[in-house]
């Protein structure tokens, strides 16, 4: 190497601490800010494509709907009760009953059955509609008296069809509810009225059956006629029996000219006037007395008494005019056994025969007044039956029409479709626009969270405040938007060096070592070599040492680095590029490797190499891919870790405390190729 002075600069590392920057409250507003600096362009990117895609999907997803309205008046079951009474209770139960209606209306029944008759009158429908979809389409509220529904849907038809179905389910439910609670009554009801009306029917038949062709009244005057002709034989009967006896008194052979029988026959003729004409006047009495009772009502049964009442007043008189004709011939022609004084006399034979014909008729027309009689006896029973069978079911249909009158007003009010279903044909609430709104703040939500998630997700070093974590441990002293060649960034490095912190004492006639190392993408040779040259612009003898020899030597290099590992003497090249700027490369020996470098090795190389200038630099590269580089740490002043925003955060901070330790006065951070708002360039460069 050749030989020259020692440089007299080697104290001009002086210990000078930079000025601090004050320390500021954290402000999370300000930590989000910062965490999303340099990040809005992407933002921007995102939320163009983002908004105008939701914000077009929004609108398409949008939906016109229809809305539909009804209203149900709850009235109470008496007119103005509930203000003509003066009672609050009133008010009170009627209050609460429209509450019950309104709860009815919104509840699960009536949604169900609604939802069932939607299915059946919409089969268009895919899936049919749940009673829970029903319920929370349809709005159910109450005010005052007055039950309000709205609903909306995409079809104007099925809003109105919505409510239609509600409306109807609401008042079949409530008609059954209603139904039920009357049913026991109107089943015992039911059950007497069908059995008073077999009843019926049954008497019915029977006096069919017992009257056969005669009715009531044509009986009656059968049996008086019967009666009239019974009277009639049996004085023919009597008076036969008189002339009979009268003539077997005086002779067996006499004759049998009775003038005196014929009186007698007379005698008997004018008593049964007598009798007639008392059962007519007792008739007529009755027939007085049942006008007099019913003056004021008619019916048919009253009717059909007084007519048979008549129809006997008229046999009694067609009987009593029948005697009187008797009586009549009697007194004419003697008629008894229609014989003259002229004529031949009657025998007893005749008059005897006479009598058996007249006792015969007698007994037969007996029988047959006594089962007209019977007959007319069980009408009458059936009559009275029927009468009282037609009580009890006039009755009964009463009671019946009373319970069908008194149908649903049970309760203290009723309910009625005050306005009906609405159908409008213009949509009343159009999503499109709130959904494309919504679909344009989703776009710019989504881009922020994009920008948030990449700020969260953010792994390098993209401002130099990131690395605020381990400053104690690696001081960032510089921090400049120039790249790893520019000169000015380099002079502002050599400053910052020079003003380093001591540690240790250094021996006087030793160069300062300084080395520059990268952790991923940075490039620490071009740094280093142009930190070299601006060593050497400011006048001092600077040895710069390419000492990353992880890669395999390149033929035909040059002697360098490698050799001074191995011990060798290097004849330092004749410098190029700057007069005080001498250069040693990584060498040329292959079995020298970064695997077989020792630290004793690496100490020696740079003692040998620092002993003629003022400063030596040394680049070796990545620190975590080599083993040699950190053997120079160990024999370097001060190290200097090289950044740039697109190198890792964590690898940094690992290197950290090994950068902090192993040189003798620590390391410092260099950030080159920073973001133009990176806040530490105003303060760090």
């Amino acid at each position: 190497m050749a030989s020259a002075d020692p440089a007299s600069v080697n104290n001009d590392f002086v210990v000078q601490p930079l000025p601090t920057v004050e320390e500021v409250q954290p402000n999370p507003v300000a930590a989000i800010g910062r965490a999303l600096r340099g990040r809005w362009k992407t933002g921007l990117s995102a939320a163009a494509i983002l908004v105008p895609a939701l914000t077009a999907l929004g609108y398409l997803s949008g939906v016109q709907l229809y809305e539909s309205n009804a209203i149900l008046r709850v009235y109470p079951q008496e007119s103005n009760i509930l203000y003509a009474t003066g009672e609050s209770s009133v008010l009170k139960i009627f209050d609460s009953f429209v509450k019950a209606e309104t709860s009815l209306v919104a509840s699960h029944p009536v949604m169900e059955r609604s939802a069932t008759t939607l299915t059946e009158i919409r089969p268009d429908l895919e899936n049919g509609v749940s009673a829970s979809d029903l319920s929370r389409s349809i709005e159910v509220r109450r005010s005052d008296s007055l039950i309000l529904l709205k609903t909306k849907s995409k079809d104007a038809a099925f809003a109105a069809q919505k409510l239609d179905a509600v409306i109807s389910s609401y008042f079949e439910l409530k008609s059954e509810a209603e139904e039920l609670r009357t049913s026991v009554r109107l089943e015992e009801l039911y059950s007497r009225e069908q059995e008073l009306v077999a009843r019926l029917d049954t008497l019915r038949s029977d006096q069919l059956e017992i009257g056969g062709e005669f009715g009531l009244n044509a009986l009656a005057k059968a049996h008086i006629e019967k009666i009239a002709q019974i009277d009639s034989l049996s004085s023919r009967q009597s008076e036969v029996a008189a002339t009979l006896a009268a003539l077997q008194l005086d002779d067996v052979s006499a004759s049998a000219d009775t003038s005196d029988q014929e009186i007698m026959r007379a005698t008997m003729l004018d008593r049964a006037m007598a009798d007639l004409n008392f059962e007519r006047a007792k008739l007529m009495s009755e027939l007085a007395g049942l006008q007099s009772e019913y003056v004021t009502e008619m019916n048919p049964r009253y009717e059909r008494t007084v007519k048979a009442k008549r129809e006997e007043i008229l046999v009694i008189e067609t009987a009593m005019a029948n005697r009187r004709e008797q009586i009549r011939v009697l007194g004419q022609t003697g008629a008894l056994t229609d014989a003259s004084e002229s004529g031949d006399d009657t025998t007893i034979k005749e008059i005897e025969a006479l009598y058996e014909k007249v006792s015969g008729k007698l007994n037969f027309a007996r029988q047959e007044a006594r089962d007209l009689n019977r007959r007319r006896i069980d009408l009458d029973q059936i009559e009275s039956e029927l009468n009282a069978a037609s009580n009890l079911l006039g009755e009964t249909r009463r009671a019946l029409e009373v319970i069908r009158l008194e149908f649903g007003r049970a309760l203290p009010g009723y309910a009625e479709v005050m306005t009906p279903p609405s159908r409008i044909l213009k949509p009343t609430d159009d999503t499109s626009k709130m959904k494309a709104a919504t679909g344009c703040l989703a776009g710019l939500v989504a881009a922020m969270a994009l920008m948030s998630g990449m700020a969260i997700r953010e792994r390098h070093v993209r401002f130099a405040e990131s690395l605020k974590s381990f400053e104690i441990q690696l001081p960032v002293r510089q921090v400049t938007d120039l790249d790893e060649k520019h000169p000015h960034a380099a002079d502002l490095l050599r400053n910052e060096l020079q003003m380093q912190n001591l540690r240790k004492p250094r021996l006087v006639g030793s160069a300062p070592v300084v080395v520059l190392t990268n952790a991923g993408a940075s490039d620490s040779r071009a740094t280093a070599f142009a930190l070299a040259e601006s060593f050497a612009r400011a006048r001092m003898k600077t040895l710069f040492i390419d000492a990353d020899i992880t890669q395999e030597p390149a033929p035909g290099a040059e002697a360098g680095w490698r050799e001074l590992l191995a011990g060798a003497s290097v004849e330092a090249p004749v410098p190029k590029r700057q007069p005080a700027l001498w250069e040693v490369d990584s060498g040329s020996l292959s079995y020298v490797g970064d695997r077989t470098v020792s630290a004793p090795m690496v100490r020696d190389a740079l003692q040998q190499a620092s002993r003629m200038f003022d400063v030596v630099i040394v680049s070796v590269g990545a620190l975590q891919d080599s083993l040699s580089a950190q053997f120079a740490l160990t024999s370097a002043d001060v190290c200097v870790l090289v950044l740039s925003p697109k190198d890792l955060r964590v690898s940094a901070q690992r290197l950290a405390e090994k950068l902090h330790s192993l040189p003798r006065n620590g390391s410092v951070v260099s950030l080159r190729n920073a973001l133009p708002n990176d806040p530490w360039l105003a303060v760090r460069t």
